[in-house]
């Protein structure tokens, strides 16, 4: 009977080890990664979103601008054309720097968020490293009252 109660205790220990085992990889290694790529979907989602309204509003000017070009009929219209050209230019660059700014803006939030990141699953797994060196002593202990015990 204590044979059978030992190989029970056993392989409840076991499921108990593996299940714990299981436990830390998805908090180590799952859990993080899952994170981690949520962050950088959301990342890239916004950069993408950025450059194709940067994209849409440069083609958006430009097509105005060929078309502005259409419309010239004398020095009086070329005259226009030009000027709306040279202010054309001046709001080309000013959206490129607001969409440099926004793009410079999102990067420092990415690496902020990914340092924080980092710095939650480092604080963790030093944590659970404590908590299995905890475990492994007291496992420890035991095995060496259970060793006296028996030698007794």
């Amino acid at each position: 009977m204590s044979t059978e109660k030992t190989k029970t205790d056993g392989n409840k220990a076991t499921e108990n080890s593996t299940e714990r085992a299981k436990e830390q990889i998805d908090n180590a290694v799952i859990e993080p990664v899952r994170a981690y790529g949520a962050l950088t979907t959301d990342y890239f989602e916004k950069l993408f979103s950025v450059q194709f309204d940067s994209v849409r509003a440069f083609a958006d000017k430009n097509l105005a601008q060929s078309r502005s070009w259409l419309e010239v009929k004398d020095s009086e219209s070329f005259r226009q054309v030009i000027e709306q050209q040279q202010q054309a230019v001046r709001e080309l660059s000013e959206q490129m720097k607001k969409d440099a700014d926004r793009i410079q803006a999102l990067n420092q939030e990415y690496l902020k968020e990914t340092q924080q990141l980092t710095t939650e699953n480092m604080q963790m797994g030093r944590k659970q490293l404590e908590e299995n060196m905890q475990k492994s002593q007291q496992q420890s202990d035991k095995s060496k009252k259970s060793t006296s015990t028996a030698d007794k």
